[in-house]
Parts: structure tokens; sequence; C-alpha cells
């Protein structure tokens, strides 16, 4: 669907057995054609829209300018001028391959970024197991050495007792 249109009419001399369709809402189509510039592969194709297709009014520039139109009743839309040119197949087909690249290359990224927070967190758990372990570590040695200076404490005070220790005046 076009994001810009005009008003059109059927040629009488050409299009003359064309019936214009009732939309889904029960209305008769009106014709309009393209004015997309955007799109180039639409400009200038006709189609049939369904009257009450309330997206033929410009963007209001600010908030009071222009109430917001309402949704339409019914999204009826076909296109009048089915053949479309060979360049534009091509650059249609360009344009697909071009976005199936990109979509690969954002898959890729979004693997690539996920390898590397899985190697982070890993990164992160080796580290905070390393931590783990110096600490267990040093409350260990921190142990033995309070059980050392326990042992001598106590053996220094079972000297005292037997008097074996130095005499102070």
């Amino acid at each position: 669907m076009p994001n810009k249109w005009e008003n059109a009419k059927l040629d009488e001399v050409t299009e003359k057995d064309m019936k214009t369709p009732s939309c889904w809402c029960g209305d008769v189509c009106k014709v309009k054609v393209s004015t997309d510039r955007k799109k180039l592969w639409t400009e200038g194709r006709r189609f049939f829209v369904c009257p009450n297709y309330a997206h033929d009014r410009r963007l209001p520039t600010n908030a009071y300018d222009v109430p917001p139109s309402p949704p339409p009743l019914c999204k009826y839309f076909t296109w009048i001028d089915q053949d479309v040119p060979e360049d534009v197949k091509k650059d249609q087909y360009q344009d697909c391959l071009r976005r199936q690249r990109r979509f690969e290359e954002a898959f890729q990224r979004g693997l690539d970024e996920e390898r590397r927070q899985k190697e982070k967190m890993e990164r992160k758990k080796r580290e905070e197991e390393r931590a783990r372990k110096e600490k267990v570590a040093r409350a260990e040695e921190r142990a033995r050495k309070l059980a050392r200076a326990r042992d001598a404490q106590e053996e220094d005070e079972a000297r005292y007792k037997k008097g074996k220790g130095p005499m102070f005046p």
C-alpha cells in the first residue's frame, strides 16, 4: 500500500468493461494513483481503495492542528495495474537480497553478541571462583596461624606454670 496517493479515474476507452469493486464494508471503492516517490515501483500505479480508508490526510504538524483520523473501517486495497516492469522486478529482487543479507548480518551480530556475553559470564564465573578459592585459602592460612599462635601461647603458659619461664622481679 503506498503512503501517498491522489484521486484518479478509470480510462473509459480501454477499461470500459472493468467494474469498480465493492470493498469489505460494502461501499464502492475509489480509484487512486500512487505518488509515493520513496517506493519507485509503486509510483504512478493505480489501485482501488476503500472510501473509508482515512490515511489520505496529511499528518498534523502538532497535536492542536488536526485531530487524528479514526482508524479505517476496512483496509480494502487492490492494484489495478498488475503488470510490474522488468527493471522494477529486478530492483525488487535486489532489494529482497539486500534485506536478506542485512537480516543475516544482524542475525550473525546477534549470535556474536550472545557468544561474547557467554564468554563474559564464563570469565566472571572463573574470576569469582578464583576469588572464592583465594578467600578460602586466606581463611585456612589464618586459621593455621591462629592455631599455631594458640599452641605457642599455651606452651609458654605451661612453661611459666612449671617455673621454667624467665623470672621477672
